[in-house]
């Protein structure tokens, strides 16, 4: 023989990018436990990774029977076993819908978790999860029996009925490039409104734009099967290609997509100057002063606008008045991590004005205040 042409190239590529999705999924899972943080988005990665573990397997051994990468004219005549290509062919892409399907699901409830104030985004992100949902059991079921027997998927001698695989891969990849276009739109749109540093802005957007390597990746698969199904009858492919790896690369990208905050804490500890600078102020509320009542003595003089945390503690007034807005462990979850440390903060500066009604030396009034309330991002 006179090499193995690109089949180094295509091990490389199939086990490179699963031990840096493996390496950063460890990460991620590692700081979630020691914060006791773990979610279900974090236990859908989990799985996702575990199928990808076997997914590596399995391309790297489809990889080794079928001679990828080899130039047809140095490949050992009746080397290759088609019944044992066909067989890992088809026990691969059992495993591959699942994964993408799974990192979407995760990267929408991890949205959800943001508490975006805008409907749209909700209804939006709760339909994603639908048809990734739906498009796992769907694409799965009828992969696994396009064949009666379904033997006869990679058998050919047994007798039997396939489908016409044309319709089920080119609707699999188009379901798939519709789905990372939506996930990447999503985010960008919810903090369209948000005014940061441009170091911040590039920072958030990068990592917020990962999914669209998935998705080129996803086209330029596409391509390829157009040109391999359109083949004449009786011309095989030609195995000088790194077709069969891709299928992984796409799958780690996916990963490494939904775990682009995991990314940027790995990478701020080993570059600190990825870390981001701090955002400013993008809009002022305004707290009006009410007389308090008989029928609302808890007023104490202050009426609340907006669902964000405030406290004022008056001196001269002898009380303190709290508006406090509901939180729960979501919104500290891990995944907002994009956010802190000089990410995407919204500090909200709250103009008010206190009227101490009440008081035994008649009527105080005090203006201009300015208060700082928490973080609530």
């Amino acid at each position: 023989m006179a090499g193995t042409g690109l089949q180094p190239l295509n091990f490389f590529l199939i086990l490179f990018p699963f031990i840096i999705s493996a390496a950063v999924v460890s990460v991620r899972v590692w700081r979630r436990a020691l914060s006791h943080q773990l979610a279900i988005e974090d236990w859908l990665i989990i799985i996702a990774e575990v199928l990808l573990a076997a997914l590596t397997a399995g391309v790297w051994k489809i990889v080794l029977v079928s001679y990828s990468g080899y130039h047809a004219a140095d490949i050992p005549k009746g080397a290759v076993n088609l019944t044992e290509v066909l067989l890992w062919r088809w026990i691969n892409n059992v495993m591959y819908n699942p994964i993408l399907g799974l990192v979407k699901i995760s990267f929408c409830i991890t949205l959800l978790k943001l508490r975006s104030p805008k409907v749209w985004a909700k209804v939006s992100l709760w339909f994603l999860i639908a048809v990734n949902s739906g498009f796992i059991i769907a694409a799965t079921v009828a992969h696994i029996f396009s064949c009666t027997p379904i033997q006869k998927a990679w058998d050919k001698q047994v007798p039997g009925t396939c489908v016409d695989r044309k319709p089920y891969i080119y609707g699999v990849i188009s379901v798939t490039i519709a789905t990372d276009v939506l996930v990447t739109i999503i985010p960008a749109a919810l903090l369209h409104d948000l005014q940061m540093s441009r170091r911040s802005k590039i920072s958030v957007i990068v990592f917020l734009s990962l999914p669209l390597a998935v998705t080129a990746i996803a086209i330029y698969r596409l391509q390829n099967f157009v040109v391999v199904l359109n083949l004449p009858p009786g011309k095989p492919e030609d195995p000088y290609n790194v077709r069969n790896s891709l299928s992984n690369i796409e799958s780690n990208l996916g990963v490494l997509a939904a775990c682009g905050p995991t990314i940027k804490w790995i990478l701020e500890r080993i570059f600190p100057c990825v870390a981001s600078g701090s955002t400013r102020p993008t809009k002022q509320y305004n707290y009006t002063p009410s007389k308090p009542s008989r029928m609302n003595p808890s007023n104490q003089g202050y009426q609340k606008s907006m669902d964000v945390e405030l406290t004022v503690t008056g001196k001269d007034y002898g009380h303190s008045t709290s508006f406090i807005r509901a939180t729960d462990e979501d919104a500290r979850s891990d995944e907002q991590a994009i956010t802190k440390g000089g990410g995407v903060q919204k500090t909200v500066t709250v103009e008010w004005n206190v009227d101490a009604v009440g008081d035994k030396g008649g009527d105080r009034n005090t203006t201009g205040k300015t208060a700082e309330p928490h973080n609530y991002v």
